[in-house]
């Protein structure tokens, strides 16, 4: 069962409460002068999601060096959900759950990571189309250690043994 090991298994979840529960907006019909008030209602939302993640660095340097090229041992294959349920204040919005499963790819490097993922729509009140979503994470406290990587508190020197305030 060593081959597992490199599995990862995340979940989040959340409660949205929007600042106000509904939007009117009142507009007027350049034709006939008539002037007409739609109210939208903003649902709360739950979030929730999942991702099962697959990592080749963790395989090859606690598991297995298999061998492969050192462009592989830096990638996690990588699989999200992302979904929203509606559970109240729902008249205009309805009550349909939506979200999008996005498979993908993450290549770490030494200062960097940059990702790509498929977005799928789970239902057509998703979306009809599957997109893609990329990301670029910087490490500025390995790429400039001496500057943005120091501690804000602290000299960098072991402490006294003295409280910072106080006797």
């Amino acid at each position: 069962m060593n081959w597992a090991r490199p599995f990862a298994i995340t979940g989040q979840f959340g409660y949205s409460i929007p600042g106000v529960s509904k939007t009117t907006t009142a507009t007027i019909d350049p034709d006939t002068g008539e002037q007409s008030i739609d109210t939208e209602f903003n649902a709360r939302v739950f979030n929730w999601g999942a991702t099962l993640q697959y990592s080749m660095p963790y395989l090859k340097s606690n598991v297995v060096d298999l061998g492969l090229p050192d462009f592989f041992n830096h990638l996690i294959p990588i699989v999200e959900a992302s979904m929203q349920t509606p559970v109240s204040n729902t008249t205009t919005s309805g009550t349909v759950t939506t979200g999008t499963i996005n498979p993908g790819i993450i290549y770490i490097g030494n200062t960097f990571q940059v990702a790509v993922e498929a977005m799928i729509p789970v239902n057509r009140q998703s979306g009809t189309s599957v997109g893609i979503i990329g990301q670029l994470h910087l490490y500025l406290d390995d790429i400039f250690p001496t500057t943005i990587g120091r501690p804000i508190f602290g000299s960098g020197i072991a402490s006294s043994g003295r409280p910072m305030f106080g006797r």
